[in-house]
């Protein structure tokens, strides 16, 4: 354990000073003028097919001519992307991280992108930054994972290598904020992960362009097969075991209550142990990774979400296009789309009592139920529709490379 927390250390340590390295001399060099070419480059790591789709489809849509995605594999084909894998022989003498930083900038050279875009600040935004200096050309930073990515050195992103830190590092998280300051665009979930790089004195252009959800066909109310449902990663900072605990305690004063949970992880096995021993086997079923999850999502009446940390969850976002109402926790940016008592409810993280009071009265109201729910679909679809979303992305794209030093328009 402790040689793992060294190791991620040396590695976040080596590549923030390597990136802000980098982006300082390439700084100081001044930018070549060059013709757009109408692509961008974009890499970063895509958990599930609905991610994704969420995060793409409006990049594809936003008026570039191409999209070059910097991946591990071949996700779904879609029109305007092309995908640019490292051999798995690549990946394993360099890592996965390592061969498509040096994927990005090899597609930087065939493909001349207008713009380099990175997922997450360590490694692929940190690619996405030294390739953009490389070659001259402004880059992008999605901040998809919140303030958690930065604040102590990301030891609450469990998706990324600031995970294995252990304890939290002033110097990482310094280094990390360096870095940020370096982007020509900073691309946010929420206002509160706006207000936060503003109070780091970030002085890049930084917008708010959540994922996208599509639109879903016209719903029944009355045809909804799961009560309560929660959607995500099995890790420790989604707290689904408190899930579990709030259908036990629903139970008791709704018994025929089915309630499901979509996703995969290391927990899975707790989560069912748990169940069971509730006597939930019968009431909660476990349905794994799916590509369905829309479908399931249309068939729920309340989405529940109790993590401790969020951006503006994907999940969420397509459980109101579904008119699943949400009552989730007051955490990261939930609160941009959820309006408290008017499309759900959020709720004080941890409040495992004030979920119940808010979720018993939507099962046993009908005209409750069906009012939030038609308000839930109705923000989604203003805010996170994808026609939405591409339009966002469309004009900081093309402000952000009109505004770069001596291109030629």
């Amino acid at each position: 354990m402790i040689i793992k927390r060294i190791t991620a250390y040396i590695l976040l340590f080596n590549i923030y000073f390597f990136t802000l390295l980098v982006a300082i001399i390439g700084g100081i060099i001044p930018r070549r003028r060059w013709k757009p070419t109408g692509r961008i480059a974009v890499t970063g790591t895509f958990f599930n097919p609905n991610w994704y789709l969420s995060h793409v489809t409006p990049l594809a849509r936003s008026g570039v001519k191409e999209v070059i995605l910097v991946v591990d594999e071949p996700q779904m084909p879609m029109d305007n992307v092309t995908f640019v894998c490292p051999p798995k022989w690549v990946a394993k003498i360099l890592s996965r991280a390592g061969a498509k930083a040096i994927w990005m900038l090899l597609a930087g050279l065939r493909y001349k992108p207008d713009l380099y875009m990175g997922y997450h600040i360590a490694p692929g935004a940190c690619s996405a930054l030294v390739a953009g200096r490389i070659f001259g050309r402004p880059s992008c930073y999605q901040m998809t994972g919140g303030p958690a990515e930065v604040i102590g050195g990301g030891i609450d992103a469990s998706e990324s290598v600031g995970g294995s830190l252990g304890r939290p590092s002033k110097l990482i998280e310094s280094l990390a904020i360096h870095v940020i300051r370096k982007f020509d665009l900073i691309v946010v979930r929420g206002s509160k992960a706006r207000d936060y790089l503003k109070d780091q004195k970030v002085k890049g252009t930084i917008a708010i362009i959540t994922g996208s959800v599509k639109e879903h066909q016209k719903l029944s109310q009355s045809d909804r097969t799961y009560d309560l449902i929660n959607v995500g990663q099995l890790v420790p900072r989604k707290q689904v075991e408190q899930f579990v605990t709030i259908v036990h305690l629903t139970s008791q004063q709704l018994p025929k209550i089915k309630a499901a949970v979509v996703g995969d992880g290391p927990l899975l096995e707790d989560l069912k142990a748990q169940a069971a021993q509730l006597g939930l086997s019968d009431k909660i079923e476990f349905l794994g990774k799916r590509k369905d999850v829309e479908a399931i999502l249309g068939s729920s009446k309340v989405f529940v979400m109790n993590s401790k940390l969020e951006g503006l969850a994907i999940a969420m976002m397509e459980a109101m296009a579904a008119g699943a109402v949400p009552v989730v926790a007051d955490v990261g940016d939930l609160s941009d789309l959820v309006n408290d008592g008017v499309n759900g409810y959020l709720i004080e993280p941890n409040n495992i009592d004030r979920y119940i009071e808010r979720i018993i009265p939507i099962l046993q109201d009908q005209s409750l139920k069906e009012k939030l729910s038609l308000k839930s679909i109705e923000d989604a679809k203003n805010n996170c529709y994808i026609n939405v979303i591409s339009g966002r992305w469309q004009h900081n794209l093309q402000e952000t490379i009109r505004r770069a030093p001596k291109v030629i328009i």
